[in-house]
C-alpha cells in the first residue's frame, strides 16, 4: 500500500492514487483550508536535487499559476514539505484524450471541436509567455461535458528536463523504443534547437492529426528513427474521408519550417472553427469569469459545417497535395497579392430566407476594401457566379484573374454575428490565414471594417493615413434598418421590375427608421437608376429626379459616398445634360473608391459622349479589370469601341458579353446594331433568328424584315423597318431616335432631324449620344443637327 495514502502534505489530505509516473505521483486529496479536493503532484527526491532545475522549475509553475482560462487545468501551489516537492492542481473529472481515440479516429466535427478548445487554450498561454513544450493527447482531460483541459502547462518539461539522466524513463524502453512524448516534438528541438510556441503548434499538428486518423503521423522502431522520420519524411497519407480542409489545417501544423506553421494558435482556432461552425467558443475574461456563445447546436447544426468543409474540399479540387505538403508560409515566403477576389460568404443558419444577409456581408467587406488603391478588388457583380460553385480555387482565380481568394462563412444569431474569413493563394492553393470574428449586430460595420483590415495587414498593404482611419472608423447601425437595407440590396441585385419596386419598399422602409444613414438614400438613387435607364418602367424626366433627390440626400448624409456621387453623375448627365457637374461627380466618385467599378462604367459613358474616346476605353479597362463578368460592364466597353468607330473590337466584345449572359438582349441587340452599320444584314438576321420573340416583336416582324432584305437590299430592310418604328409598335421606342436613324439609313434627312427635334422636345435622355453615334455622321453638316448638338451641350464635330 502507498505510504503516502491518508497522509497530510502541508494542508493537503491524500485519499486516493490517480496516477503514476516517471515525473512523479499524482494523488486525489483534500484541501483542508479551501474545503476542496484537488490533484497534488507529487516529484521524485531525486529528480529535484539540483538546486538550479528545482528553481527553474518552482518560477515556472508560479508563471503557470496565473493561466485562469476555461480550457487549462490551473495550478493552484507549489511548495515542499518534509522533503516532498509537490504541485497542487486543479482535479478535471473525464477521460484523456488518448484514451477517447478509436481506432480510425474521432468524428471530424468532433475533431475539429476539441482542436479549437486546445487552441484556444495555447491562444491564451502564448499571449501570456507560457509555453507547454510537452503537448500531447495524454495531457488533454475531456470532461463529461466534452470540454477539453489541458494539463502541465508548463511543468513536465521542466521534470523532463530534471530527470533526463532518469533510467526509469517510462517513454524509453531499454532498447531505444519510442512509446510517447517523442512522436509529438517538432525537427527542430528533435535538432537540438529549443521548444517554443510554434513547437506547440506544431504538437496540436500532431493530436489533431490522431484524433482524424486514429494513428500518430511518423513511425520509427526507435528513437533514431523516429527522428529521422519527423525531420526528414512526410506524414503517413490521411485517408481520403478527411475533409481536405482539416488536411489543410494539419499540413500547415506539420510544416517541417517553423516559420511555415501558423503565426499563432488563434489562426488555427479560426480555420477550424470555420470547417465547423457548431463549434462553442468559450473566451476567458478578467477575474476567470467566461461567457459562451452557442452559435448553433445539435445534429442539424453540425450537418451544416460538415456541408461547409464538404463545399470547400470541392472547390479547392486538386489542392490535396498530400498531409506532408507545406501549407501557408512565413514572411520570407509569403506571396505578395495585389489583387483580390471575396467570394460569396456561405450561409450557415441552414435557413434560405438568410441568403440576403450573408450576400450583403459579401458586399459589405469588398465595399470595405475596393477603396484601397494599392489592391484591386473585384465587384460583386463578378464574384456572385461562384455562389455554391464547385469550381477549384485555381479556376476561379483564373477567370478573375486575382491572386489572393478570400472565402469563409456568415452566421447570425440572435443579435450576435460571426464571420468566419480565410485567406488563400491562388497560384498555389496556399491558406495563408483564417480568423473568426464575432460582433453585436448594430456593430456589424465594425466588424467589416476589422476584417478588411486584417486582410490588408496579413498581405503587407500599405495603407495611406485616410484609408487607415476609415477602416478604423467607429458606426454603428440601426439593425431593424440595416436588414432592411439588406433584403433591399437582395431584391435590386435581381434587375427585374418586380423585384425593384420590393427593393425601394425596403429601402423607403430603412430611410424612414434612419434618415442619417447614406446607404438607404444611396440604395434608392440607385434602384431608381434602373428602373429608368435598365428596366425602362419609370419615365426619364419622373426617374431622374428621384435619381438626383436621393442622391444629394445621400451626399447630405455622407459626402464620402463613392455610390451617391456616380448616382448623381448620371442624373446630371441624362436628366439635366450638365456635362461639368456630371464629370465633376464621376471624377469624384472614383477619386473616392478607385476600385468602385460602377464609378469607371459611368465615366466612361460621360467620356465618350463628349468625343473622348481614347480616355473612355481605358476607363472601360478598368472597370472590366475590377468587375471582368459583369454585363453591363462588358456591354458598355462594346459600346465604346463602337463610338470609337472600331467596329472589329465591338463586334468581338458584344460576343464576349453575349457569353456572359446569354438570356439578355444587350450583347446581340448592340451586335445587330454593329452588323448594321458595317452593312452585314445577314449577321443581322441570323440575331434576329436566335433571339426569344418576346425581343423582336414574334416571328412575323423577323420574317417580315428577312424578306425585305431579300427582295430589296438595305433598302428594303430599312423600309420594313420603317414600318415597323412608325406603326403602333413604334411608340414603344425610345424617344423616336431609333426612328431618327432609320431616316438616316434611308437619306430622308429632314424627317431624321424632325424625328431627333421631337426627341429633344422631351428630353430624351440618349440624345446626349448623337454626336457620336456613327448612324447620325451624314447629318454633321446639317445646321439644325449642330444645332441640336450645341442645344445638348456638346461641341458638333467633338
Amino acid at each position: 500500500m502507498d505510504e503516502l495514502l491518508e497522509q497530510t502534505i502541508s494542508h493537503y489530505r491524500i485519499t486516493s492514487l490517480l496516477g503514476a509516473g516517471g515525473m512523479g505521483m499524482v494523488y486525489r486529496a483534500h484541501d483542508a483550508r479551501l474545503d476542496r479536493d484537488l490533484a497534488l503532484k507529487i516529484l521524485p527526491c531525486n529528480l529535484m536535487a539540483d538546486e538550479n532545475a528545482r528553481a527553474r522549475l518552482i518560477a515556472e509553475a508560479r508563471t503557470a499559476s496565473s493561466l485562469n482560462h476555461p480550457h487549462i487545468a490551473q495550478v493552484y501551489d507549489v511548495g515542499e514539505d518534509r522533503g516532498h516537492m509537490f504541485f497542487a492542481m486543479e482535479l478535471v473529472e473525464g477521460k484523456p484524450l488518448r484514451e477517447l481515440i478509436q481506432r480510425g479516429g474521432l468524428p471530424h466535427a468532433t475533431v475539429c471541436q476539441f482542436g479549437s478548445q486546445i487552441a484556444n487554450a495555447l491562444a491564451f498561454a502564448h499571449e501570456r509567455g507560457v509555453v507547454h513544450r510537452d503537448l500531447k493527447s495524454a495531457n488533454v482531460m475531456i470532461t463529461p461535458e466534452r470540454r477539453v483541459k489541458v494539463l502541465d502547462f508548463g511543468l513536465a518539461k521542466r521534470l523532463k528536463d530534471a530527470q533526463a539522466d532518469d533510467k526509469r524513463d517510462p517513454d524509453l524502453t531499454a532498447s531505444g523504443m519510442i512509446l510517447g512524448t517523442p512522436n509529438y516534438l517538432p525537427p527542430e528541438v528533435l535538432l537540438g534547437g529549443s521548444a517554443d510556441a510554434r513547437s506547440d503548434i506544431w504538437a496540436l499538428g500532431v493530436m489533431l492529426y490522431e484524433m482524424a486518423s486514429g494513428r500518430l503521423p511518423f513511425d520509427g522502431a526507435s528513437m533514431a528513427e523516429l527522428a529521422t522520420a519527423i525531420v526528414n519524411e512526410s506524414p503517413n497519407p490521411l485517408s481520403a474521408r478527411v475533409p481536405t480542409g482539416l488536411q489543410m489545417v494539419i499540413a500547415r501544423c506539420l510544416s517541417k519550417d517553423p516559420g511555415s506553421r501558423y503565426r499563432s494558435a488563434s489562426e488555427i482556432e479560426a480555420a477550424l472553427e470555420a470547417l465547423d461552425p457548431s463549434v462553442v467558443r468559450t473566451r476567458a475574461s478578467g477575474g476567470g469569469s467566461r461567457r459562451v456563445w452557442t452559435m448553433a447546436a445539435g445534429a442539424g447544426a453540425v450537418a451544416v459545417g460538415i456541408a461547409f468543409a464538404v463545399t470547400l474540399a470541392l472547390r479547392t479540387g486538386d489542392i490535396r497535395k498530400g498531409i506532408g505538403g507545406a501549407v501557408g508560409g512565413g514572411a520570407a515566403d509569403r506571396p505578395r497579392i495585389e489583387s483580390l477576389a471575396v467570394l460569396p460568404l456561405a450561409n450557415l443558419s441552414g435557413d434560405p430566407t438568410q441568403e440576403y444577409f450573408a450576400d450583403g456581408m459579401t458586399e459589405e467587406l469588398i465595399t470595405n476594401l475596393a477603396p484601397i488603391r494599392s489592391l484591386k478588388v473585384i465587384s460583386r457583380t463578378s464574384v456572385m457566379p461562384f455562389k455554391h460553385s464547385t469550381k477549384s480555387l485555381k479556376e476561379i482565380a483564373a477567370a478573375l484573374d486575382v491572386d489572393g481568394i478570400v472565402e469563409g462563412s456568415v452566421l447570425r444569431a440572435g443579435d450576435r454575428v460571426r464571420i468566419t474569413a480565410q485567406l488563400i493563394e491562388a497560384a498555389k492553393d496556399r491558406h495563408l490565414w483564417a480568423k473568426s470574428y464575432e460582433r453585436d449586430v448594430k456593430d456589424v460595420l465594425g466588424l467589416q471594417s476589422e476584417v478588411a483590415r486584417d486582410i490588408a495587414s496579413e498581405i503587407q498593404l500599405r495603407l495611406s493615413p485616410q484609408e487607415a482611419a476609415r477602416m478604423t472608423q467607429r458606426r454603428t447601425v440601426n439593425p431593424e434598418a440595416y436588414e432592411l437595407y439588406l433584403r433591399g440590396r437582395y431584391e435590386w441585385s435581381k434587375v427585374s421590375p418586380a423585384a425593384m419596386l420590393k427593393a425601394i419598399e425596403y429601402y423607403e422602409k430603412a430611410l424612414a427608421l434612419d434618415p442619417t444613414d447614406a446607404r438607404y438614400s444611396s440604395g434608392l438613387a440607385d434602384a431608381y437608376l434602373l428602373q429608368t435607364q435598365v428596366l425602362g418602367t419609370v419615365p426619364q424626366k419622373e426617374g431622374m429626379a428621384k435619381v438626383k433627390e436621393y442622391a444629394r440626400r445621400a451626399l447630405a448624409a455622407d459626402e464620402s459616398s463613392a455610390e451617391a456621387h456616380a448616382s448623381i453623375a448620371v442624373a446630371l448627365f441624362f436628366g439635366d445634360w450638365d456635362w461639368s457637374g456630371a464629370e465633376k461627380n464621376a471624377r469624384q466618385a472614383i477619386q473616392l473608391n478607385t476600385g468602385y467599378s460602377t464609378a469607371h462604367l459611368v465615366y466612361s459613358v460621360i467620356l465618350a459622349a463628349s468625343g473622348r474616346v481614347n480616355e473612355a476605353i481605358e476607363q472601360d479597362h478598368l472597370a472590366m479589370d475590377l468587375d471582368p463578368l459583369s454585363l453591363i460592364v462588358n456591354w458598355n466597353a462594346a459600346a465604346t469601341l463602337f463610338y470609337a468607330r472600331r467596329y472589329e473590337d465591338a463586334i468581338a466584345q458584344c460576343k464576349r458579353a453575349s457569353e456572359l449572359d446569354p438570356s439578355s438582349h444587350l450583347g446581340p441587340s448592340t451586335l445587330a446594331h454593329v452588323y448594321e452599320q458595317t452593312g452585314n444584314y445577314q449577321g443581322v438576321m441570323d440575331i434576329l433568328d436566335k433571339l426569344p420573340a418576346a425581343m423582336t416583336g414574334g416571328k412575323g416582324v423577323v420574317s417580315k424584315l428577312k424578306h425585305a432584305y431579300a427582295t430589296a437590299g438595305p433598302t428594303g430592310y430599312w423600309r420594313a423597318m420603317l414600318e415597323l418604328e412608325s406603326g403602333p409598335a413604334g411608340s414603344k421606342f425610345k424617344d423616336r431616335i431609333r426612328l431618327g436613324m432609320v431616316y438616316t439609313r434611308l437619306g430622308e434627312r429632314e424627317r431624321a432631324l424632325a424625328a431627333l427635334e421631337h426627341a429633344f422636345a422631351v428630353h430624351a435622355g440618349d440624345m446626349v449620344f448623337i454626336n457620336i453615334e456613327p448612324c447620325f455622321d451624314p447629318l454633321h453638316g446639317e445646321p439644325r443637327f449642330q444645332s441640336l448638338v450645341r442645344r445638348v451641350g456638346l461641341t458638333p464635330g467633338a
